[in-house]
């Protein structure tokens, strides 16, 4: 199993902004793959950057590849039209990880 973590640090004044496009968007866009589970949105507790607030997106697939298709193609997409929104004031970073347990 393979989860699947994609980091957010969103500007505050456009965190609103971008908590409403992750759910219209981005969440919708995981669902509609089909193979992905257990998606949750989370709001990571420690402060990376003052003014920032990070927002944790994971979700859960059977294999890495399944993963790494999807990012690399719809998610990649997103990502690129979330800077074009946001120009800079939101970055983000994706983990994989293996589920041990």
């Amino acid at each position: 199993m393979i989860l699947l973590n994609t980091t957010f640090i969103i500007a505050d004044p456009i965190l609103d902004i971008f908590i409403d496009w992750a759910r219209r968007i981005y969440l919708p866009s995981i669902e509609a793959e089909g193979c992905f589970h257990d998606t949750l949105m989370a709001k990571v507790m420690a402060v990376v950057e003052p003014g920032t607030t990070s927002i944790a997106i994971q979700t859960r697939c059977q294999t890495l590849e399944q993963a790494t298709a999807w990012h690399d193609n719809t998610a990649a997409a997103l990502k690129d039209d979330l800077s074009r929104r946001f120009n800079g004031q939101a970055l983000f970073f994706t983990t994989y990880m293996e589920v041990l347990s």
